[in-house]
């Protein structure tokens, strides 16, 4: 079958989950197209394993003669039918102007993409997030006929519920990537919960491959935490639970990736005296991420609820990190403690709170047996239920009894 798979901006480092998932269902034998509806990226690293997806991704321009042309034929050909989509997008984005703006905005490059679908036989449009680009597959699929469903993660349904229980009605399926978001969003008025269907994301099998670490003896704890550096991701807890170990044990940490507070991070962690202890790395492809999990003893996602409700779902460092058996501490956030179960799995820490990752990490490192153990288990957990390959084929039989 043709299958769409609709995203907000390409290519992005941190949506291993997206590339890996369109990977697995060219394996099986399926025709894939990503469609991105509004920002390209064109200095960003691809992923080694993402670059034939590059190659194949396209959008179309906001005010291009193709968008504006297509959402010109449309509105003469069934006028009633798109009279009814911007009553409905006007409906209910009426508290929030200016996201509705935005979907308006999106909304001649939907149509067109529409066209698109129905010129190439697509077989079924999945969108990967619940907002811009559920609402582009949903205006694609009123267009074209095709049918349509969306994965719902963590930001794009927290922070804005504007035209979401709309989405899922019009969806065949809604996938759901933790326990959490299926119950947060069967709460939500009007949300049709039967449209709900719980597909974790994964990491590739063969992470659970990866040798496990060597215990620290009296050298220094390598710590890692790899993610952007935004509010949400809590680094600077991460920061302060260092400065509160620097004088108690030997450390070094390294931190992946890059983002609008790295100026701010570089500064506190001068701030707080962490200067020859941690590093900052910038972004890094799967394959140097990869040596970096070799060289950690433990690694760290100390997430935060950010500015308008922004939370992560499941980060998908968790998984990996777990994969590598490496021991996990995190915040007891969202659908986090599906994976990382306190004193069963990892460590769990409250959101912002430095002084519970410094007693974890010292917990790793007085008792290296036990943090191993902890590790282990955690391996066996992503082993269980958080593999690519196997995720990726649950999702992809819903697509395929949906389409």
């Amino acid at each position: 079958m043709k299958i769409l798979v609709v995203v907000s901006e390409f290519p992005k480092l941190t949506e291993t989950f997206v590339y890996r998932n369109i990977a697995e269902y060219r394996r099986a034998g399926h025709g894939v197209r990503l469609f991105y509806a509004k920002k390209h990226f064109s200095q960003e690293l691809v992923h080694g394993f993402a670059r034939e997806t590059a190659d194949s991704a396209f959008t179309f321009g906001f005010l291009a003669p193709q968008s504006l042309l297509a959402l010109g034929r449309e509105v003469l050909r069934h006028p009633v039918r798109q009279m009814r989509l911007w009553k409905i997008l006007a409906r209910s984005h009426r508290h929030e102007i200016g996201r509705g703006l935005r979907s308006f905005a999106v909304l001649p490059k939907s149509v067109a993409l529409g066209h698109w679908c129905r010129s190439q036989g697509i077989d079924h449009i999945h969108a990967e997030f619940a907002g811009f680009p559920a609402t582009v597959a949903m205006i694609a699929a009123r267009v074209s006929g095709v049918p349509f469903s969306f994965s719902a993660h963590a930001n794009d349904i927290f922070v804005s519920q504007a035209l979401l229980p709309e989405k899922a009605a019009e969806a065949r399926f809604v996938r759901a990537i933790s326990r959490y978001n299926i119950d947060w969003l069967g709460r939500l008025p009007r949300f049709p919960a039967d449209r709900l269907r719980l597909i974790h994301c994964g990491v590739p099998r063969a992470l659970l491959e990866a040798p496990e670490p060597d215990p620290p003896g009296s050298g220094p704890l390598n710590v890692l935490y790899v993610g952007s550096l935004i509010e949400k991701k809590g680094v600077f807890h991460l920061l302060e639970a260092l400065a509160q170990l620097r004088d108690r044990m030997p450390l070094r940490c390294r931190i992946i990736g890059r983002g609008d507070l790295e100026a701010a991070m570089r500064q506190a962690a001068e701030r707080l005296g962490l200067n020859g202890i941690v590093t900052f790395d910038g972004p890094k492809d799967a394959e140097a991420v990869r040596a970096a999990y070799g060289w950690a003893h433990a690694v760290v996602v100390p997430s935060v609820v950010g500015a308008g409700g922004r939370v992560e779902g499941i980060p998908v460092v968790a998984m990996e990190a777990l994969a590598h058996a490496r021991p996990l501490v995190a915040s007891r956030l969202s659908g986090i403690p599906e994976l990382v179960e306190d004193g069963v799995t990892g460590w769990l820490a409250e959101p912002g709170d430095a002084a519970g990752i410094a007693r974890a990490l010292a917990a790793i490192r007085e008792d290296w047996p036990r943090a191993l153990t902890l590790a282990r288990a955690g391996r066996d957990r992503v082993r269980a239920e958080y593999l690519i390959e196997d995720n990726a084929a649950e999702l992809l039989r819903a697509i395929e009894e949906a389409a």
